[in-house]
């Protein structure tokens, strides 16, 4: 009797657990393919096309696990769930972010997540570009700003036990590379002193990977000191929050209920000039803001309209002899925030998105009469992006 109980009670489970699967099955096939998740601000993988080759590569295989997972019928729901009971189980870090005071959630870094052959790779890159452009344009035209991500920074707002990566290993690693190769170690900015002297400010969202206007601006004064020009003060500008409703990149990997960020927009109290178009686009704005990105959910594209391949400003304001000059980020995100200061000290800024461009810098850069190059990007996201590899200046 108790073994036919314990069949019946077995098939249950089964019955019960195929049904689940069929479900969730049909829900996936009836389901249109989203192509971008507004939760998570980035594409989606889309059911890959087969091939044989992908398949003995392992491409498609890959590919293939990333879009199930991508496309799992209610997915930000599930992975709210788990997080949820994760944290009822009272760990620290959930899906790479740690739960840190004062409401931060803060990425997650081990050192499998930054040291590997990739960042050596982009080591080799950056120091090649850079040493190639300062003996073109000169020893103090050129700048390096690695900036550190939260975990490096705000320390007393990690849990107790956390142990991140020391993302100073990886400014260590460059000036090595640099003295190795010849060049000028001083065009590396410290980034991480500058912004550990300040730490007690709100420097990095709670709910995103960037670092906020105020810490932007700091950075913007370590570089404008080394670049021998005078920094404009926090009083030249009129500070605003422009939302006080953004949740971040770093939320949407946990979708679980959470304070809200506020965002600022710092304006010139000097009215200033500005023209700014992307890609080569004959279309001009005439704000370094677009507050239309403040309605969508990635609203820290309110700095400069958030990622294109090249960003082009120019402020007819500026006079003298910094009018001609002509500077040229080579950025990940990190510099949107930052550029708005920076062009308030040069006639012209560009900024280029390897990740959306493919062109002969070198070529480029002589064709537009570039006079200053500053690379920037966050520690992390350099150390693991791969099209650092188009950074070739010959």
């Amino acid at each position: 009797m108790k073994k036919e109980r314990h069949s019946d009670r077995g098939r249950g489970m089964t019955f019960l657990f195929l049904g689940f699967l069929g479900i969730v099955s049909l829900a996936g096939m009836i389901t249109p393919q989203k192509a971008f998740s507004d939760s998570e601000n980035r594409y989606l993988q889309k059911k890959p096309e087969f091939t044989v080759k992908s398949l003995l590569d392992g491409s498609y295989g890959e590919k293939y696990e990333q879009y199930l997972s991508d496309q799992f019928p209610g997915r930000n729901g599930w992975i709210g769930l788990k997080v949820t009971s994760e944290r009822l189980a009272f760990q620290e870090d959930v899906n790479g972010v740690y739960f840190g005071k004062d409401g931060y959630l803060i990425e997650k870094y081990d050192t499998e997540d930054v040291e590997g052959e990739q960042l050596n790779k982009n080591m080799e890159k950056l120091a090649a570009f850079t040493g190639a452009a300062e003996k073109s344009l000169g020893k103090d035209h050129v700048r390096v700003m690695l900036v550190p991500s939260a975990s490096q920074i705000m320390t007393d707002r990690l849990p107790f036990l956390a142990a991140p990566y020391d993302q100073g290993r990886v400014t260590e690693l460059l000036f090595e590379r640099l003295k190795e190769a010849g060049n000028s170690p001083e065009m590396v900015l410290p980034a991480e002193d500058c912004l550990k002297s300040f730490r007690d400010e709100e420097l990095y969202y709670r709910t995103d990977h960037h670092w906020t206007a105020r810490g932007a601006f700091l950075g913007y004064r370590l570089w404008a000191e080394s670049m021998g020009l005078i920094p404009w003060t926090e009083d030249m500008f009129d500070i605003r929050t422009a939302s006080s409703e953004f949740h971040g990149t770093v939320y949407s990997k946990l979708n679980v209920p959470w304070r809200y960020d506020s965002i600022e927009v710092w304006q010139p109290k000097e009215p200033q000039d500005y023209r700014v178009s992307f890609d080569g686009e004959p279309k001009e704005y005439d704000s370094l803001y677009f507050p239309d990105a403040l309605k969508g959910k990635d609203k820290y594209a309110v700095y400069l309209d958030g990622n294109h391949a090249i960003t082009k400003i120019e402020n007819r304001s500026i006079e003298g002899d910094q009018k001609e000059k002509k500077l040229f980020i080579i950025k990940d995100s990190y510099a949107h925030s930052f550029a708005v200061f920076a062009a308030n000290h040069f006639g012209t800024v560009y900024m280029a998105d390897l990740r959306y461009l493919n062109l002969n810098l070198k070529e480029w850069m002589e064709e537009q009469g570039i006079t200053d190059v500053l690379v920037m990007y966050q520690i992390p996201g350099f150390a693991k992006e791969k099209t650092v590899s188009r950074l070739v200046y010959k």
